[in-house]
């Protein structure tokens, strides 16, 4: 195996995780709690921290896929 096809399949799989987390950030995540940051809400933390990591998320899977077929 190459190094840049091992790379790769490590970046997609770095992305699936962080997709899936994104996901819950931004749907289920700081519902039904209180507290925050000042101003901000726990609700609006995790939609800050999702959106942060969907686009992590889809820079590795591109980067990964980038990576097995080049």
């Amino acid at each position: 195996m190459q190094p840049a096809t091992a790379a790769g399949g490590l970046l997609i799989l770095i992305s699936v995780a962080t997709l899936s987390f994104a996901a819950y950030a931004l749907l289920r995540g700081g519902k039904g709690q209180r507290g925050g940051l000042g101003p901000i809400s726990e609700r609006g933390i995790h939609v800050i921290a999702g959106i942060r990591m969907l686009l992590i998320g889809i820079v590795s899977l591109v980067a990964g896929v980038y990576l097995l077929l080049g």
